[in-house]
């Protein structure tokens, strides 16, 4: 029973993850739509895939895709430490942890020299804040749902 209990958390913080992801990305392209900046979370991801912000579309979409990956994966680590905590204000210990791995993942990128990202304009700093925390609510909200629901994943 114990296996299945960590089997199931882990794939409702997968879920979560691909939740938050979304969040996070349509504040992100809505920023960038309405020219505040053009710093794409995508591009974060295609630096550490291809070493270098994309060249194309296809580039861009699988960026995209292993975003929301590692989105999802996030999500797993959250939900994994929530097993270790108590209960109660979930809304707010995602919110916390959407703007700790923000702010880990801009530290990680300046101390590892990664291209192109180490250095930011304001705009795209204060939208890539709001991206974390809108991930780090869905990502809650969502396993919070997950679990009153007993949905079977």
């Amino acid at each position: 029973m114990e296996g299945s209990i960590i089997k199931d958390r882990i794939t409702a913080g997968f879920i979560g993850g691909i939740a938050g992801g979304i969040a996070m990305n349509i504040v992100d392209w809505t920023a960038i739509l309405l020219g505040l900046h053009l710093e794409r979370l995508s591009d974060w991801a295609s630096v550490v895939i291809y070493g270098r912000l994309p060249a194309n579309t296809p580039e861009i979409v699988f960026a995209q895709l292993g975003q929301l990956f590692f989105a999802g994966f996030l999500g797993v680590i959250f939900s994994s430490l929530l097993l270790k905590t108590t209960s109660g204000n979930y809304l707010v210990k995602g919110w916390i942890y959407g703007i700790f791995a923000w702010f880990f993942i801009y530290a990680v990128s300046i101390v590892l020299d990664l291209p192109t990202l180490t250095q930011h304009t304001f705009a795209a700093a204060v939208s890539h804040f709001i991206s974390a925390s809108a991930y780090g609510l869905f990502l809650t909200y969502t396993l919070n749902w997950l679990d009153k629901r007993k949905v079977d994943i």
